[in-house]
């Protein structure tokens, strides 16, 4: 028997003796153990019909992966990188089994992750293709419900039109059984006729719903593939800023603060400016990033991290000292993630959701790939020196100096507001342009460090709330834009057109160029990027011959 694809599976004849089945050549792109996920690769099946036309099917591998969530990140990127060579899909097929009848995480993670990588364009294109559906009288079954609940959850979640029609121009139904029927009578397996009639019924039942769905997909606007690959690509910039964007307005609230405390320090004096010289000078912090040796899981509850002061200021960084899982092999689509619900999968974590070193919850914890190093440094303004060469009173010149450092505060507090502009955009690009909304990471961040400062805070009696506060103003400034952006996705406002996926990348070159933190975020964000494109080598097992 001639088959495409090879494949392996087991049958109890009429004397219950158990055969196995194969069929096919052995295929390394096609894994045949039992319990295990088929297809490796993505792998194309033309097929020639009437009228000269090519019918191509791309099989590709599956979510929920056997082998866990961080295969599922390969998985996509290899469809990615696949379809990235034809220019159009007439159809995007969702294989799922008839009757599952719990919306477990597994499934919600799969629906969410694949349309979240789509263009909402996509959206026509998709249709739900139910297998081993004879024991649901070839029709959904409890799956419908369970589908049609996530996505009505994931179009609430992100706040736009984008609807994926669940009807039965949407839905079709299979079984491969009677192929099993055809592969097991050349091996000499028996069959009464009663059977014969279900398996000859269920090709038919089959064959019907397959030419159904080819005819449904030939009428569909073809997706460009160019659309989805432009959103990925942009999604990508998105994710690897979002960590360093809210690193640097927490630095900012700290640099803002040692300026606030100059210039109180000078405004307060009764010192002569001769005797305050070698003080006029204000100390700046800035943030190196450190590439760790292997990935690790920390833990960020306020019992598991130290505070320590960074030299020669009076600001203090928070570090995280349990190292709950050191050498973490579990590979993420975003590392350097809070809130990161593929924690749950990590060796460190038990069943219960608490970690097996500390015993904090998951969500306290996170998956780092880098550490920032907190560098002090003496900032000399050109201005500040012209001012004590004048020739003016002490209290003239301390005046003009405060004035000048407030100059300083106010190009901060600029460079916060345009990476709020800025942030604002990305997060109206994902909204727009993809079927299912991504988290807000830029939003989760600053709820981190806004929890950092307030653990300062409990362990200080002397803290000052001044950065606490810059960083409360800067998310809830920040979240009342996001819910302006939604509802004018919502009513179609054309004050806020679409943003295109070729200015994302230009939007990124903005933030490099700030004058004084541009350099930072592009390093961070490097490493970042450069911490991911490693993840998948920490696995890899090297043989010396």
């Amino acid at each position: 028997m001639e088959v495409l694809i090879s494949s392996k599976f087991t049958i109890v004849d009429d004397n219950y003796e158990t055969r196995t089945i194969k069929l096919g050549n052995d295929d390394p792109n096609e894994v045949e153990e039992v319990g295990e996920s088929a297809t490796r690769e993505c792998k194309s099946y033309v097929f020639h019909s009437a009228e000269n036309k090519l019918i191509r099917f791309i099989d590709t591998p599956g979510m929920g992966d056997t082998n866990g969530l961080e295969q599922d990140v390969k998985n996509f990127e290899n469809i990615l990188w696949y379809i990235s060579y034809h220019k159009y899909l007439n159809g995007i097929c969702i294989l799922l089994k008839p009757n599952n009848s719990r919306l477990n995480v597994i499934f919600k993670f799969c629906i969410q992750e694949l349309l979240s990588h789509l263009h909402k364009d996509a959206k026509d294109n998709i249709v739900f293709c139910f297998t081993n559906a004879r024991e649901t009288n070839y029709r959904p079954g409890n799956t419908k419900l369970l589908l049609e609940k996530q996505l009505e959850d994931l179009k609430r979640q992100s706040r736009t039109d984008v609807e994926i029609n669940v009807v039965k121009n949407t839905m079709y139904c299979f079984d491969n059984e009677s192929f099993r029927f055809l592969a097991a009578i050349k091996n000499d397996i028996q069959f009464t006729e009663s059977e014969e009639r279900n398996f000859a019924e269920s090709w038919k039942k089959s064959v019907d719903e397959s030419l159904r769905l080819i005819e449904y997909l030939l009428k569909r606007r073809p997706h460009k593939i160019k659309d989805t690959l432009s959103l990925n690509n942009a999604r990508n910039i998105v994710i690897f800023l979002s960590k360093p964007l809210a690193e640097i307005g927490q630095l900012i609230q700290m640099n803002i603060n040692l300026i606030r405390q100059k210039q109180g320090e000078i405004d307060s004096s009764s010192k002569t400016i001769k005797e305050l010289q070698d003080r006029l000078y204000i100390l700046q912090i800035d943030l190196e990033p450190v590439k760790l040796g292997y990935p690790r899981t920390v833990c960020t509850n306020n019992s598991c991290v130290e505070l320590k002061q960074i030299e020669r200021t009076n600001s203090i960084k928070t570090d995280y000292v349990k190292h709950c899982c050191p050498h973490c092999f579990l590979r993420f689509s975003k590392s350097n993630v809070v809130n990161n619900k593929t924690l749950r999968f990590c060796s460190a974590i038990k069943f219960s959701g608490n970690c097996k070193v500390c015993g904090c919850h998951w969500k306290k914890h996170m998956h780092i790939t880098y550490e920032n190093k907190h560098v002090s440094h003496i900032i000399k303004d050109e201005n500040v020196e012209s001012q004590i060469s004048e020739n003016m009173s002490d209290q003239e010149i301390k005046k003009a100096i405060v004035k000048e450092y407030q100059k300083m505060r106010d190009q901060l507090q600029k460079e916060q507001q345009k990476i709020n502009e800025i942030s604002l955009k990305f997060a109206q690009f994902l909204r727009q342009n993809a079927i299912a909304a991504f988290n807000d990471a830029y939003a989760d961040y600053l709820d981190h460090f806004i929890e950092e400062e307030k653990v300062k805070k409990s362990a200080d009696p002397s803290y000052d709330e001044s950065i606490l506060e810059g960083l409360k103003t800067t998310r809830d400034s920040y979240m009342k834009q996001v819910e302006v952006i939604k509802k004018a996705i919502e009513n179609n406002d054309p004050s806020r057109p679409p943003i295109k996926p070729e200015q994302i990348a230009k939007l990124e070159q903005q933030l490099y160029n700030l004058p004084l933190n541009g350099l930072t975020l592009k390093k961070l964000k490097y490493e970042a990027e450069r911490s991911q494109t490693d993840i998948f080598r920490y696995t890899e097992n090297h043989y010396m011959p």
